[in-house]
């Protein structure tokens, strides 16, 4: 192929799965450039090509820096994470958006436990981070989640992690074209200041936030919030939406459970089960393209360490509202002492 023109080349290049990237990077310094250059996603693009990636923070005990990593496919077509040397260790508790192919990091803990109103951008292309304006208001837990090219900073903690509390009566919005911040004009009635988000997901311009207490329905275009019983019933965590329904896989009762956003309705899937945890499991479920890409976090408790599954999950709803998986591929991913923070899916 090199006797190629680079044009060619680039378009070859341009039609392999994104996830063999770093296999093809190993072949020469041409093939490094090739994949790691911004023309190739855009002939990915043009070629109709893009997929998704996932990218995982993760820390080592939960409360050193987080350090970022990628899921990759070997050449046995078992998959692996493995970390990205080029992005600086970030703070710990920050809160995560994906907007395109970037990544933006919002606030969070330094490892000394000072809270940072920081702000920075990862260029999932180049594996790069940019510098951006600061919150007005340092905050770290906090919800944040992207509506109309709007990220919204909900709620966070202003002192130590052990000490959590709300910092801010309203709500922060960066603007991401014009690259400023601002505020909503007030926080929407019925909102409980001091809790705590465990967890939240975004769709169709509605962000679902749940707490110890509630689960909340926020709509920032109309400046409503309601409550959610039905959704709060189950506790939900470490979620995501496919096509109007939230998923979570349930370590505790060893299934994956379905929330039909419009019927308001619980579910199980059926046909998936991952397998019993041992106590101190931990799950989080990601839109993966189409599919689901379940991590599920082992606890060792022989050698105090970890062990990070994950699985790939297509899921398919037949007629009488029965949803289906079936699991694509599932393997150990990462060994060692590694905690999960989140999880991302960038499309690129």
């Amino acid at each position: 192929m090199t006797s190629l023109p680079e044009e060619l080349i680039l378009d070859c290049v341009a039609r392999v799965p994104r996830c063999y990237h770093p296999i093809l990077s190993l072949v020469s310094d041409k093939f490094r450039s090739f994949v790691t250059s911004p023309e190739i996603y855009m002939v990915r693009s043009l070629l109709g090509n893009e997929d998704h990636s996932l990218y995982v923070a993760i820390s080592k005990n939960q409360t050193s820096a987080i350090h970022w990593y990628t899921l990759v496919r070997k050449p046995n077509n078992n998959h692996w994470l493995v970390p990205i040397p080029s992005l600086p260790p970030m703070p710990l508790h920050g809160s995560y958006v994906v907007s395109g192919s970037s990544i933006y990091v919002m606030g969070g803990f330094h490892h000394w436990g000072l809270i940072t109103p920081s702000v920075s951008r990862i260029d999932c292309v180049s594996h790069t981070v940019q510098p951006l304006a600061r919150m007005p208001t340092a905050v770290a837990c906090s919800v944040s989640k992207l509506v109309d090219g709007k990220i919204y900073v909900i709620g966070g903690s202003d002192t130590r992690p052990r000490k959590l509390k709300s910092s801010s009566k309203r709500i922060m919005v960066f603007d991401t074209e014009a690259q400023t911040w601002g505020f909503t004009k007030k926080r929407p009635a019925g909102w409980d200041v001091s809790q705590r988000w465990l967890s939240s997901v975004e769709t169709a311009d509605k962000i679902y936030m749940r707490s110890y207490q509630n689960s909340y329905v926020y709509e920032p275009k109309k400046g409503t919030c309601t409550i959610d019983r039905i959704l709060h019933s189950k506790e939900w965590s470490n979620s995501c939406v496919l096509d109007d329904v939230l998923y979570y896989y349930d370590v505790r009762k060893n299934c994956l459970r379905a929330y039909d956003l419009k019927e308001r309705a619980w579910g199980v899937v059926k046909g998936v089960e991952l397998g019993l945890l041992d106590d101190g499991s931990w799950s989080c479920t990601v839109n993966y393209g189409r599919s689901l890409a379940v991590f599920l976090q082992k606890v060792i408790a022989l050698t105090e360490t970890t062990e990070i599954w994950c699985a790939q999950i297509v899921v398919e709803r037949y007629e009488g509202g029965d949803i289906w998986g079936n699991v694509e591929w599932y393997n150990l991913v990462l060994d060692g002492n590694a905690c999960i923070m989140n999880c991302l899916a960038v499309k690129m």
